[in-house]
């Protein structure tokens, strides 16, 4: 099989910002001047801070939001970059998981996003480039804390992969968590952007993980996004390359005939991955705040998200009617039992009530998905 994706022959191709926003502070880092020498053509503004150019740019856009993932801000994040977990709402089951947000806003235009909402006052595409400190700030607490295990993403607010080829934070953290003996690293994506990834020579404690849907999704609500064969293609080139991977099937849509639509993924998706190279799947529903759906309205008209009726769950997001979500997960799981028994599956942000309801228990009574939950 070739060692290429099936994406771009040119990467760097994929992204050309509008204009490059170097904060002051920022403008010494090395990672700032290999992004800059990347993108020698881009005009290129230095500035105080964000702030600035984000109050300017807001009132002078009518879409904010989408204009925003034209412009990039090369900046340094001062706070802290590991936190806990956002999705332990309320009333919901949370896996142990921890975030590192080295990114802000996504090269990508899904209708679903919550960021949209979530990014709507902080609209740029923003890059924080001392990532020294971030390396020394997880040394801190992993040493701090050896008997205790760390499973870290950085897809939270924004795609961990899509602009690796411009960004590479991979060459960071992968030889950083190659050397962790207890600590994990989850990259996930939506992209086929794993050039990065196949240049390194240890794939020790990271987990590569896509998110998918079928292809009638990704058409109709996950714009610029590579297509459902590109991620299988990219994902099982991690695997020869002895990555393990993950899949999220989520969020989970019912589009007219989903049922059909889900089983051909499932069945896309094991003709590329054996199920012995799969960590694991979670499922997890379209779920949304109330401020989120006149965003959707307004910046999708087109979108199919709302053709169902959705009621407010205990975290305040709206989402499909408890039985729809039983049946949706009981029939996708079923899909993914089907193929493989031994396949660890899990239901992100979801009630215990679900949980219960779907598989008979809750994720602490089941010794393969045990060590991922906080309950």
């Amino acid at each position: 099989m070739s060692n290429k994706t099936i994406g771009s022959d040119n990467p760097a191709a994929l992204y050309q910002p509008d204009a490059i926003f170097v904060e002051q502070n920022a403008k010494d880092y090395p990672l700032t001047q290999k992004i800059l020498s990347t993108l020698p053509y881009i005009p290129v503004h230095e500035i105080q801070n964000v702030t600035q150019v984000e109050e300017q740019f807001k009132s002078s856009r009518s879409d904010v939001f989408g204009e925003g993932k034209k412009n990039l801000v090369l900046s340094r994040f001062n706070g802290s970059f590991l936190k806990k977990c956002p999705g332990a709402s309320p009333g919901m089951v949370c896996c142990n998981y921890y975030v590192v947000n080295l990114s802000k806003n996504c090269l990508y235009d899904c209708s679903y996003c919550f960021l949209q909402d979530f990014l709507k006052n902080n609209p740029l595409q923003v890059a924080y480039v001392n990532v020294e400190d971030l390396i020394q700030e997880l040394e801190d607490v992993f040493t701090e804390f050896p008997d205790r295990t760390f499973r870290v993403g950085t897809g939270e607010i924004a795609d961990s992969l899509a602009l690796d080829f411009l960004i590479p934070y991979s060459q960071f953290l992968i030889p950083f968590f190659n050397r962790q003996k207890n600590a994990v690293l989850e990259l996930k994506t939506k992209s086929d952007c794993i050039e990065n990834l196949l240049d390194q020579p240890d794939p020790t404690n990271v987990i590569v993980s896509w998110s998918i849907n079928p292809q009638q999704v990704i058409d109709g609500e996950e714009k610029g996004t590579p297509s459902l064969e590109k991620r299988l293609h990219a994902a099982s080139l991690c695997v020869e390359k002895g990555y393990r991977v993950g899949f999220h099937l989520d969020p989970i849509i019912l589009i007219p005939g989903w049922e059909k639509a889900y089983r051909e993924l499932v069945d896309a998706l094991f003709d590329f991955i054996p199920a012995s190279s799969m960590e694991w799947v979670s499922l997890g529903s379209f779920r949304y705040r109330p401020s989120l759906k006149p965003i959707i309205k307004s910046r999708h008209p087109e979108t199919m998200l709302f053709t169902g009726e959705h009621l407010p769950s205990k975290d305040g997001k709206f989402r499909y009617l408890r039985p729809l979500r039983n049946q949706a997960y009981e029939t996708i799981r079923g899909f993914l039992q089907d193929k493989s028994k031994e396949l660890s599956i899990y239901m992100c942000m979801e009630t215990k009530e679900v949980w219960e309801g779907v598989t008979g228990k809750t994720p602490r009574s089941d010794e393969k998905l045990d060590a991922f939950f906080d309950l």
